[in-house]
């Protein structure tokens, strides 16, 4: 039965995504003689935690009790209410675990700590679709990096817009709405210079009851973003990160800075692009854990063809565009790299999520 609860410790995960800040998203479920009597997931913002949710909601029935964390306990010898002291405290007779915390300032320590406590506490093997649930947090401990997903919305026959402009949306409505409930599970959303001076996008989350604030980037080679776009209108509650070769001394970019927009100095390439690998390591300076990567192609490529990108989200519409589309990917070259995870059905049009293969290797592993 651990199997059985645990799973149903990942099912509460599922309720945090999106909402935790820097946190993982973590789900915890307390059994007692074979009821749940306490359930619990990642607050808002990131605290409280699973664990102290769920034992709240246990009281006195915790004395004794299974708990199920999708997630190691965090345990911080300076800090007295941590996850594993709760638990402890609480009298819990046994903790089963989905994954170990990768963060090295706490990686083995709840679990050391629980055993050290009379604790009966252990690691059990979990499904894939589970361990993608907070591969973003091995992929920031451990790759030191962000996972980082590409969007993007195709034809039947692999197109993502005609080239004539005829028309804007190639996906439903559906789709479209869809869309903002994959970009609420990331911290931010990136695009190319291409996307927002053609589209002129807000690349805001427009989901019903998704509080927190989406951040943009935008990859901006020779600071070419209007003044007056729907990104700069919007930061005042949407913060905007340009990254641009270009002075940060210039009259626009100290207007842009003025209006609260962050914007760094990323090297260029002999291509004429901005330095991937520079833009990265940037982006796991400021903390970012998830990015959503939505357009255009030659920036989905550019991701992809360097080996940085985990997972892909394809919408896919029921009509063909045929010879005067635009393809959906730029001198793709590594498109074997994925493998089909799920599709999900979204009226006429389809949701396929392909996940990059060395995930897989990684959860062999480790699990």
């Amino acid at each position: 039965m651990d199997k059985f609860w645990l799973n149903a410790a990942f099912y509460q995960a599922s309720f945090a995504h999106g909402s935790t800040g820097k946190n993982p998203a973590v789900g915890c479920v307390i059994v007692k003689n074979n009821e749940i009597v306490g359930i619990g997931y990642t607050s808002n913002g990131g605290r409280p935690h699973a664990e102290e949710n769920a034992l709240k909601m246990a009281g006195k029935n915790a004395l004794g009790s299974t708990l199920y964390i999708t997630l190691e306990p965090c345990c911080l010898e300076d800090n007295y209410n941590s996850c594993t002291n709760q638990i402890i405290n609480a009298g819990v007779k046994k903790v089963v675990i989905g994954l170990l915390d990768y963060n090295k300032l706490t990686l083995k320590k709840g679990i050391n700590t629980l055993k050290k406590n009379g604790i009966e506490a252990k690691l059990i093997s979990i499904d894939f679709e589970n361990f993608l649930v907070n591969y973003s947090h091995y992929c920031f401990h451990t790759l030191k990096r962000p996972l980082i997903s590409v969007k993007l919305a195709n034809s039947a026959d692999g197109k993502i817009t005609y080239s004539n402009g005829k028309s804007k949306w190639i996906t439903s409505e559906l789709s479209r709405k869809h869309v903002h409930h994959v970009r609420s599970y990331h911290d931010a959303i990136l695009v190319g210079s291409n996307t927002f001076f053609k589209d002129n996008p807000s690349l805001t989350t427009r989901v019903e009851g998704f509080k927190k604030s989406t951040c943009r980037i935008i990859l901006d080679t020779n600071l070419i973003l209007d003044k007056k776009s729907k990104l700069v209108k919007t930061v005042k509650n949407n913060p905007l990160i340009i990254f641009t070769n270009k002075n940060l001394s210039s009259t626009k970019a100290k207007y842009l800075i003025s209006k609260g927009i962050k914007i760094f100095y990323i090297k260029k390439l002999a291509d004429g692009y901005l330095c991937i690998l520079s833009v990265i390591k940037k982006l796991y300076e400021l903390k970012f854990q998830k990015i959503l990567i939505e357009g255009g192609a030659k920036t989905a490529s550019s991701f992809l063809n360097r080996g940085y990108c985990d997972l892909m989200y394809i919408y896919r519409a029921n009509l063909f565009v045929g010879n005067e589309g635009l393809h959906s990917f730029s001198n793709l070259k590594n498109n074997r790299s994925f493998f089909l995870h799920d599709e999900i059905k979204l009226n006429d049009n389809k949701l396929e999520i392909w996940v990059n293969k060395n995930l897989k290797n990684i959860y062999n592993q480790i699990i």
